[in-house]
């Protein structure tokens, strides 16, 4: 192939072409770029002309790769990746304007604050010892109040505070997965039906909890009864009772990893299910982008391209 064919791409471009190889989806692949489906589309279709290539095939009403799009994949994915970790480069680079006295202030949902971001802020840290941390792991709610009254730069939550004026960028996946004790008689079914799983007792976090939100906005869209038999707290306490066999509930797949590695937990095949969700980095566009706040934004969009890359590897193999 002649490279001069490839100067008019743009990185926009080859972050939609990824996002729509890694999920065989347009609709999922918007959700992961926080745009809209035909924006998508548009983008994948000029990265088409501008190659010559086709990279997509339409199998009813399923797409996959074809060959081209296979092997124009792996180079993508290795560029943008290779552009992600060089903004990380330019950014350590600036590490002498970092302000040292002033800390990096984050607050982040439960489920995020917990399993994801104490071991990235480690690596986060390593990297720039000098910049004092501090964060805040409370519910969605409660993450709204943090950024209203300035007690944070940012936050990392699964649905952005409806606040005026708030800049937002998609994250990391999120995929909501039900679970249940491996002793129940519906462990081991295929494809169950949503409306079997509405006759469960769900054992839920408290109301202003982003995960509780979007099991309540699903069941409410396929016009099913939610019955909460419990509500709790914190995630841990809901895998506990769980395991207990106590309910049903609907968790992030990150937080029941270990649950279900070791059979404390299982996870269900449910119609529309995983729920595909996103966390996103939000912060106030009238606040100062400080450089530690750049620094630590650009760090977070490295990480999350090398994770998916990875998640992708393991799926293939």
């Amino acid at each position: 192939m002649v490279w001069s064919r490839f100067d008019s791409i743009t990185m926009r471009q080859l972050r939609a072409f990824c996002a729509v190889a890694h999920h065989l989806s347009y609709t999922r692949a918007a959700q992961e770029l926080g745009c809209q489906q035909p924006t998508v589309s548009a983008l994948v279709a000029d990265l088409e002309r501008i190659t010559k290539l086709t990279l997509l095939e339409q199998w009813g009403r399923h797409i996959a790769l074809t060959s081209e799009g296979y092997e124009f994949y792996a180079h993508a994915q290795l560029i943008v990746a290779a552009t992600d970790e060089a903004g990380l480069a330019l950014a350590q680079l600036r590490g002498a304007g970092l302000e040292e006295s002033v800390p990096l202030r984050v607050a982040a949902d439960t489920t995020i604050g917990t399993y994801v971001l104490p071991h990235l802020l480690g690596e986060f840290h390593q990297q720039h010892p000098l910049v004092k941390l501090d964060l805040h792991v409370a519910n969605r709610a409660r993450v709204r109040s943090h950024l209203l009254d300035n007690e944070v730069d940012l936050v990392i939550a699964g649905r952005p505070p409806s606040i005026e004026e708030l800049i937002t960028e998609p994250f990391l996946t999120n995929p909501l997965v039900p679970i249940i004790a491996p002793t129940h008689t519906l462990v081991g079914q295929k494809r169950i039906p949503l409306e079997r799983l509405a006759h469960e007792q769900f054992l839920l976090r408290e109301v202003g909890s982003g995960t509780r939100a979007a099991i309540e906005e699903m069941f409410e869209i396929a016009g099913l009864p939610l019955q909460v038999g419990m509500v709790l707290g914190h995630v841990e306490a809901i895998k506990q009772a769980v395991a207990a066999g106590l309910g049903v509930s609907v968790l992030s797949a990150m937080a029941v990893r270990r649950e279900v590695q070791y059979g404390r937990l299982a996870i269900l095949d449910v119609e529309q299910f995983p729920l595909q969700r996103r966390w996103y980095i939000a912060r106030l566009a009238y606040a100062p982008l400080t450089p530690n706040v750049e620094a630590f934004i650009t760090f977070l969009h490295a990480y999350a391209r090398r994770y998916e890359q990875e998640e992708t590897h393991h799926a293939l193999s």
